[in-house]
């Protein structure tokens, strides 16, 4: 096995670590100041080290008109409609019913990928949708002792839309990329067009006065930092490496370990309480990734056999 390879997997290790904790530190920002707000700051910070990376690697790159359009639609659903959704659904519900809604991102690719770009739906598929949707309705309308409901339902519903933003921008990435531009200005560029849309949104809705509002601690800043260099940034740079290096099925499986993540900073950090209902939703959405993932993988080593 390569170098390059063994490294991979602390890699992606390391990336999904920052993933889960940065659903916490997300929420820890935003009980500082506004989730647009927290939005509006965190993915310039993080495009302009982006930014830094293209030009290291490619100069002053210059896309055509149409991968201009791809790109404007990509900055707006998954970076600008995703960071406020995410932002507000973090803020209004747990950071671990947050993880688990994030954690079907995999099967829901998967299955929108199935409907708009005729990738082969498989019964197992079907059956790793269904067990991850029924861990998230587990952990979504689980009840306390006391017989009172534990989540906020426009928080979990936020999570949910910001999830499908996500999966979407995705699938027109996948689209981008079949023309001839490198990943990491397709990351770059998005990411900087959805932060400029953001401050515009912010601007048009409350005025630049809003921007006085941000008095952070020096533990916020560094949190703010941390999110936006290392989880948002340097995070997605390695799990765009393990796409290239493993396949986009093995390191999506890498996901498995966000949530766990999310639970751990959630109840360190945050005070969060861990119940029982949140184990078995963990275990049903981590049964549903790996179920729902592995079919296609023999499938497609099915049809390599059969050349």
């Amino acid at each position: 096995m390569p170098t390059g390879k063994k490294l991979i997997y602390p890699i992606l290790l390391s990336v999904v670590l920052l993933w889960g904790l940065n659903v916490v530190m997300i929420k820890f920002l935003t009980q500082q100041m506004s989730p647009i707000l927290v939005a509006a700051v965190r993915m310039p910070l993080a495009g302009i080290i982006l930014l830094f990376f293209v030009f290291k690697k490619y100069g002053l790159y210059n896309p055509s008109k149409k991968q201009w359009g791809l790109l404007f639609c990509i900055g707006l659903i998954s970076v600008c409609l995703h960071q406020l959704l995410l932002g507000y659904g973090v803020s209004v519900t747990s950071s671990t019913n947050a993880s688990l809604i994030l954690a079907l991102n995999p099967l829901t690719t998967a299955l929108l990928a199935s409907i708009f770009v005729q990738e082969k739906f498989t019964r197992n598929l079907g059956l790793g949708i269904l067990l991850g949707f029924a861990g998230v309705v587990l952990v979504v309308f689980s009840k306390s002792p006391e017989g009172t409901i534990q989540f906020s339902l426009i928080g979990d519903v936020a999570m949910v839309l910001a999830m499908l933003t996500y999966v979407i921008g995705g699938l027109l990435i996948k689209k981008l990329l079949e023309n001839p531009i490198p990943t990491l200005v397709v990351t770059a560029y998005s990411t900087l067009i959805g932060g400029l849309l953001l401050n515009l949104g912010t601007l048009v809705s409350f005025g630049p006065a809003v921007y006085g509002q941000i008095h952070l601690s020096s533990t916020a800043i560094l949190v703010l930092l941390i999110s936006a260099w290392g989880a948002t940034a340097l995070g997605t740079l390695g799990w765009n490496d393990g796409i290239k290096q493993l396949g986009a099925n093995r390191t999506a499986m890498f996901l498995n370990g966000m949530p766990f993540a999310s639970m751990f900073g959630g109840f360190v950090f945050l005070n969060e309480k861990i119940a029982w209902i949140h184990i078995l939703a963990l275990i049903l959405t981590t049964l549903g990734i790996v179920i729902g993932s592995i079919p296609k993988t023999k499938v497609i080593l099915l049809e390599s056999c059969k050349q």
